[in-house]
């Protein structure tokens, strides 16, 4: 019932976001025809820019709706292939909202009154403390899933505990995009609010879901990659 649920909500996202990469098509075009005299006032770099994120959500969503339908058709009983598209139709799907982030704050930007504690600086730190929260708690979770692995690379609950350490993280990871996203909306400048972003992304790709012969090593949260041979 779940895993219907999440099929057919990837779907309606990526409808509703395939129209709107549509009608910024149609901004492009109108712009690439009538130059300066289009209706629209946004400029090239900003219309462009908004295209290729459209693009990139419109290609994320699609990814997660086909590994959800993958995913539906497995037993309900969690396996290695089950747990691996669970977790990759999530890091889709994250992935996809960094880039609605970023669709959003462009939009939405303009003079606002600055918050003090909500400086760049502020953020950066707290940007940190909440990733060293996030490696703190991938760590406790990937340690017990890989004792657990070790033992028996099929076990259920090896398993459970790998995907609920590798969604985590990937949540905590981006949530760091939500500051550039308030940085943006409050008018600062689009470097800062990107700064955030590509950290965002990096550590998605960074802790993306890989499950080989177990998880990562105990010494290194960074990976939950297990080398075969140690």
């Amino acid at each position: 019932m779940l895993r219907a649920f999440l099929k057919w909500t990837a779907l309606v996202f990526l409808v509703v976001e395939s129209l709107g990469l549509i009608a910024s098509l149609l901004v492009l075009g109108l712009k690439i025809a009538h130059g300066n005299d289009a209706l629209t006032r946004a400029s090239w770099g900003e219309i462009t820019l908004e295209v290729i994120l459209r693009l990139a959500i419109v290609g994320l969503i699609s990814s997660a709706y086909l590994r959800l339908m993958k995913l539906s058709q497995l037993p309900l009983t969690i396996t290695r292939q089950s747990a691996l598209l669970s977790t990759r139709a999530v890091q889709s799907v994250l992935l996809a909202a960094i880039a609605l982030y970023a669709v959003t704050a462009e939009r939405s930007t303009g003079p606002a009154e600055r918050v003090p504690f909500l400086s760049p600086w502020n953020l950066s730190v707290l940007a940190l403390g909440v990733v060293g929260g996030s490696l703190f708690l991938r760590k406790t979770f990937l340690v017990a899933a890989n004792e657990e692995l070790r033992r028996d690379p099929h076990s259920e609950k090896g398993l459970n505990q790998w995907r609920k350490g590798t969604i985590v993280s990937m949540v905590v990871a981006m949530s760091i995009g939500l500051f550039g996203f308030i940085l943006r909306t409050m008018g600062n400048a689009r470097i800062v609010e990107w700064s955030y972003f590509m950290a965002s992304v990096a550590l998605l790709v960074l802790w993306r879901p890989r499950l080989d012969v177990g998880t990562g090593s105990p010494s290194n949260p960074f990976s939950n990659h297990k080398d075969a041979d140690s």
